[in-house]
Parts: C-alpha cells; sequence; structure tokens
C-alpha cells in the first residue's frame, strides 16, 4: 500500500493532476473507502477541500440553487433552502447513514461513489454538474463516463410549483453501504389526472445512478389513480430499464405502482414543492 496526498491550490491543477490514472479526487473520504479493497491501493489523493468553489448553498440570478460539491450530507439534511427547492436531495440525506458520517461526508462523494443515494435524487431534480474549466453538463450524460472529472458545484433548476416528489430506498439506515434500491421521484399531474413530466432516478447496490427512461415515458401515459403496485406495463417498462437486473427491476415497479397510485390521495410526503 501506497498513498500520497496532493493540495492543488486551484481547480485547473486539480484537474490537471486527475489527468494520472493512479489518482483520486478526496474531501470527506468516506465513500472512497468503501470503493477500496483491502488493502487500499497505490493512490496519490488530490484533496480538493481547499478550493474556493467546492462550498458553499446558494441561489442563483436565474432562479437554480448551485451546491458546492464539498457541502456536507448533514448540512443538506438540514438546509432550509435545499428542503425547498431540493426536496429529494434532502430526503436521501435524512435516509443516509449516521449522523458522525454525514457531518464527515460530501455531496461530491457520495456522486463520485455513483452508487450512493444522493444521486438518485441529483437525477431526478435534473441536475447539472460544474465542472473545473466553468462548463455545465447534465448529470446524467456526465455519469456515463468511466472516470467523472472534477465537479465543483451541482446546479439543480427550480421545482415546478406543482411537482410532485417522492423518496423511497430499501436499505438499512444505520449503514453506509449502498441501499439495495434508492428511487427518487419528481412528477406533475395535469388537469385531466395524467402524469406529466415524469423523473425518475435510481442507484443502489451494483446499480450505478441512472434515469428509468422507459418508465418515465410509459407513466407519462397514464392516470395516475389507475396506477397500482402490480401493473404489468409499468413492470414491463421498469424492466426495459433494468434488464440485467429482474429482481430489482420487480421492486422499483412494486414502489412505483404503489407511490402513484397514492399520488391522487392525497399523500402527505407527495405534496407540491413549497416556494422558499
Amino acid at each position: 500500500m501506497s498513498l500520497s496526498v496532493l493540495h492543488p491550490s486551484t481547480p485547473a491543477e486539480a484537474a490537471a493532476a486527475h489527468r494520472d490514472p493512479a489518482t483520486a479526487f478526496i474531501a470527506g473520504g468516506t465513500a472512497l473507502q468503501l470503493s477500496w479493497r483491502s488493502p487500499a491501493p497505490a493512490l496519490t489523493l488530490i484533496d480538493v477541500l481547499a478550493l474556493e468553489p467546492v462550498h458553499g448553498i446558494a441561489l442563483q440570478a436565474d432562479g437554480s440553487l448551485r451546491i458546492g460539491a464539498a457541502v456536507s450530507l448533514e448540512t443538506l439534511r438540514t438546509h432550509a433552502t435545499v428542503a425547498a427547492r431540493a426536496p429529494l436531495l434532502a430526503m436521501a440525506c435524512d435516509s443516509l447513514a449516521a449522523l458522525a458520517v454525514r457531518h464527515l461526508a460530501t455531496l461530491g462523494g457520495n456522486l463520485g461513489w455513483r452508487f450512493g443515494d444522493t444521486v438518485a435524487a441529483l437525477l431526478a431534480h435534473r441536475a447539472e454538474a460544474e465542472l473545473a474549466d466553468g462548463r455545465r453538463q447534465a448529470l446524467s450524460d456526465l455519469l456515463a463516463h468511466d472516470r467523472l472529472p472534477l465537479i465543483l458545484a451541482l446546479h439543480l433548476p427550480p421545482p415546478h410549483p406543482e411537482e410532485h416528489h417522492f423518496y423511497e430506498k430499501v436499505g438499512h439506515r444505520a449503514a453506509f453501504t449502498p441501499a439495495r434500491i434508492a428511487l427518487a421521484v419528481a412528477v406533475c399531474i395535469g388537469m385531466d389526472g395524467r402524469l406529466q413530466d415524469t423523473r425518475i432516478g435510481l442507484a443502489g447496490a451494483g446499480l450505478s445512478g441512472r434515469r428509468l427512461l422507459h418508465a418515465e415515458a410509459w407513466l407519462n401515459a397514464c392516470q395516475a389513480a389507475r396506477l397500482g403496485a402490480a401493473d404489468r406495463g409499468l413492470r414491463a417498462a421498469v424492466a426495459a430499464d433494468l434488464p440485467a437486473d429482474p429482481a430489482s427491476a420487480r421492486l422499483a415497479a412494486r414502489i412505483l405502482g404503489g407511490r402513484f397510485g397514492r399520488l391522487q390521495a392525497g399523500d402527505a410526503a407527495s405534496e407540491p414543492a413549497t416556494s422558499p
């Protein structure tokens, strides 16, 4: 085992150091350790905590919410603006690990792990990643890369005033290990009862973060009141999204069917977002 640590003073310096494949970014370090086998690999760690752009939570002029990648998961869980503007992210952090871990763990670290609960929430919120060169890229596109670049912050657009949200996790609250699945959903309901602009983020053990695009398309042609946990059409759509993991697909379909069916019943956990 051989570990060394670099302390870059600028994002450009950190990004340049990361061109070496034997490097990894580190902030809290909690998720990074989970990806290592024993003993730890020979790595050069790039400490990003001293970089100013990775800190802070702020509303932008365009109404989006900018969250620095080094913001702790506990800060996200308790931040009033995050609860109002990114409720799925607050819900995900509320179900994640123990308090001591949430104080250390960062949003960027949970995202870099790819299996973290926050990934599902960020995808459902249509998050964009702010990169070291200032560009912004859709997180869903960025996750297609084998190796993630330095992410300074996440930008989340404002939720629609009539948008409903729900977050469901099957796993162990006290363990900082991947949930079996974590589902985050944002959706609107039209005047005719049909679902609109459905966005479903999913992550879990062995399931890197992704959108369930087949399920989203199928749901957007449905009325919430007609859905149920055993809906065959929904099960087929989710199976198309998770062809290599039929067990997780069945579980996800049951959760989605049950939760969508409760939307019309006024499920308190799915009320439209409130203004900050």
